[in-house]
């Protein structure tokens, strides 16, 4: 395995790791974060299976319940999805008669069908076994904090990336 001595290893540091035994991926956020990532995702698909929906279109129908009318713009920015995306979820999501959308002149509004409404309990049921179940394994606390951490980090890197890129920061 590759082993690297981080910049802030020096002899007088007061740690367990040694520049010889660190791994460089030991403090890497983006590393950590990706990997943290994947093992959640695994749980969620596995939570939403019976629901035939990936974690994401559960995310997406969840925030349309609480703002039935939204338009896919808005979607975007609470999602954090590019529009592309929320088009194909959109897309998606009507092709199993979930959602419908409604024009108003140029604006277009998401609601949740009928079918989609009638799905509201069985996803809020699985989407509290999936926080439960992390939070089994990680504790409460520890899973609340790390979401009020990773989403205020999130916050501030998206200030600083739209500044570089003049991307907006909601997208």
């Amino acid at each position: 395995m590759l082993r690297v001595t981080m910049p802030e290893d020096t002899p007088h540091r007061n740690d367990s790791h040694t520049p010889a035994s660190r791994h460089f991926l030991d403090d890497c956020l983006f590393y950590s974060v990706n990997a943290f990532s994947r093992q959640l995702l695994k749980m969620a698909e596995a939570g939403f299976a019976p629901l035939k929906l990936s974690p994401a279109h559960v995310s997406f129908l969840l925030i349309l319940y609480d703002n039935p009318g939204i338009n896919p713009k808005k979607l975007g920015i609470l999602l954090q999805l590019t529009p592309s995306t929320i088009t194909r979820f959109i897309d998606a999501l009507a092709k199993k008669k979930l959602v419908k959308r409604k024009k108003y002149g140029k604006t277009i509004a998401i609601f949740p069908t009928d079918k989609g409404v009638a799905l509201k309990p069985a996803i809020a049921r699985a989407y509290k076994d999936f926080y439960l179940n992390y939070a089994r394994i990680l504790g409460p606390e520890t899973a609340r904090n790390l979401a009020r951490q990773i989403r205020k980090a999130n916050a501030g890197l998206a200030k600083v990336s739209s500044f570089h890129t003049g991307h907006d920061s909601n997208l």
